[in-house]
């Protein structure tokens, strides 16, 4: 476990937002994304994984996981993971994925935007960390080896 700690404690600053994230948006994706209040009769509430929009919702949590479950084999393991994919490298693609979770996230507003719930607030919130995580590592790569 201890390793598990001094691993993470070395990951950079983009791959430890994108963990933390990753994870937020799944856990958020179960919280209240929408909520109608019906007077007398309560409340209905639905959360990341059902309709309005769906689709979008569980894409961008998906994409989220993703994102998390690659930094979080690389920092398990030691060599597993290739450097780069299709062409593409590590940091060029969590920016991608970052994006679209955005994006997508976005688009599940537009499609319905009455009655958000508090859940809505934390996905938009850590979808655009999810992006802001693939811009630092993006930017890190750029910028070369220090």
């Amino acid at each position: 476990m201890d390793k598990l700690i001094e691993r993470f404690k070395a990951l950079s600053i983009g791959e430890k937002i994108i963990i933390i994230a990753g994870l937020a948006l799944l856990i958020d994706g179960f919280l209240p994304w929408y909520s109608v209040d019906l007077g007398p009769f309560g409340s209905v509430t639905r959360n990341g994984w059902e309709s309005p929009g769906a689709l979008w919702s569980m894409l961008a949590i998906l994409i989220g996981l993703a994102m998390a479950g690659v930094v979080a084999v690389k920092i398990s393991t030691e060599g597993v993971i290739p450097e780069n994919v299709g062409g593409f490298s590590w940091p060029k693609i969590f920016l991608g994925g970052g994006a679209a979770a955005l994006l997508l996230v976005v688009i599940k507003f537009l499609n319905e935007s009455s009655s958000l719930g508090f859940g809505f607030y934390l996905g938009f919130i850590a979808a655009a960390a999810l992006a802001v995580g693939g811009v630092l590592l993006y930017r890190e790569e750029m910028a070369g080896p220090a």
